[in-house]
């Protein structure tokens, strides 16, 4: 993960970060503000197991965390794309950053706005082929780059191989900090 080792904060900065996050991503885990040094208890939350991937057996119990519990109602099911995409700001380091929670096909999940342009990011956690092909062509229309990510390493490592112009990241918003 690239990730800045976690800083320090006195009990009210650490509510102020967590909600200078939230106010951003609208949605982030536990694990993920772990690896902040920081603790979302404060904020509503919701634990439920999810599977990374669409059709996987693996299965992971993740405790999500919102500015307001209709967050975490309204947006049930798609509470780990949300973190997902929250997980791909932080792996970019990006700022200017805009949700698209509307779910339309072919709109990306994001949009990163950087000093060269638009860039389209999409979580895909085991869109059907036709889909990624679709919204890759679409992407390649209107953005200057794609950030495409899926939480398994083999899937990234496929789509990269289908589309180099992309650049394709694994990641993971349900594991804790390691230990050393």
């Amino acid at each position: 993960m690239i990730f800045a080792p976690p800083k320090r904060y006195t009990p009210m900065g650490v509510q102020a970060k967590v909600q200078e996050l939230l106010a951003v991503d609208h949605v982030l885990t536990d694990a993920q503000l772990a690896r902040f040094g920081l603790d979302g208890q404060a904020f509503p939350g919701l634990r439920l197991t999810v599977r990374p991937m669409k059709d996987s057996l693996r299965e992971e119990t993740v405790t999500f965390r919102a500015l307001q519990t209709e967050s975490l109602e309204r947006g049930l099911s798609r509470l780990p794309h949300y973190a997902a995409t929250a997980e791909i700001r932080h792996m970019l380091g990006a700022s200017n950053w805009e949700i698209d929670h509307q779910g339309f096909e072919l709109a990306p999940d994001a949009v990163w706005r950087d000093d060269h342009g638009q860039v389209a990011i999409e979580y895909d956690a085991g869109y059907r082929p036709g889909v990624v092909r679709r919204k890759m062509q679409a992407f390649a229309e209107c953005y200057r780059e794609t950030v495409w990510a899926t939480p398994s390493s083999l899937r990234s490592a496929r789509i990269q191989a289908r589309y180099p112009q992309a650049r394709v990241l694994t990641v993971d918003y349900w594991s804790p900090p390691r230990t050393e």
